[in-house]
C-alpha cells in the first residue's frame, strides 16, 4: 500500500503480527489494507494500523461476548427453523390473526379494505395452519 511505504519493515511486521500469526500472506494483507478504502494518508501509518486492528479486536471480542451471553450456537442457528416454545408462537400467531381481522373490519367500515378476497383467504390460511414452518 502506498500509504504504508514510509514505515520501516520491522515496525510494519510488528503491527501486522495479528494477520501474519493467522497465516495471512502478503497479498491477503494488502487486500485487507486496501479494503479499508483510505482516501487520506495517515501521518503515522503504523500507529493507524495498530489502532484499527485494536478496534477490530475489541469489536470481535464484544460480538463473541454477546453471542456467549445470548447462548448463540452457530450449528443450531444454521439448522432448520424451529420454535423452542411452539405454544408461545401459536399464541402470537393467533393474536396476530385476531388483530388483523379487527383491523381489516375497521378498514372495511371506512371503505378502506385493501385486502382482496384471495389475499385475505391466503393470510387466514397461513395464520390458521398448525403445520406452518415456524412451528416445525
Amino acid at each position: 500500500m502506498n500509504w504504508t511505504q514510509s514505515v520501516k519493515l520491522r515496525r510494519l511486521d510488528f503491527v501486522l503480527r495479528p494477520y501474519t500469526d493467522a497465516g495471512w500472506d502478503a497479498g491477503t494483507i494488502a487486500a485487507e489494507l486496501h479494503s479499508w478504502m483510505l482516501t487520506w494518508r495517515p501521518a503515522r501509518p503504523a500507529e493507524y494500523i495498530r489502532a484499527r486492528l485494536a478496534q477490530q479486536a475489541t469489536a470481535d471480542h464484544a460480538a463473541a461476548t454477546y453471542e456467549l451471553a445470548e447462548g448463540w450456537d452457530e450449528q443450531e442457528a444454521s439448522g432448520a427453523l424451529t420454535a423452542s416454545r411452539p405454544g408461545l408462537v401459536r399464541s402470537v400467531l393467533d393474536g396476530l390473526a385476531a388483530g388483523m381481522a379487527a383491523y381489516s373490519a375497521r378498514q372495511a367500515e371506512h371503505g378502506l379494505d385493501d385486502l382482496t378476497g384471495a389475499a385475505a383467504a391466503d393470510l387466514v390460511a397461513f395464520l390458521g395452519n398448525p403445520t406452518t414452518a415456524v412451528l416445525a
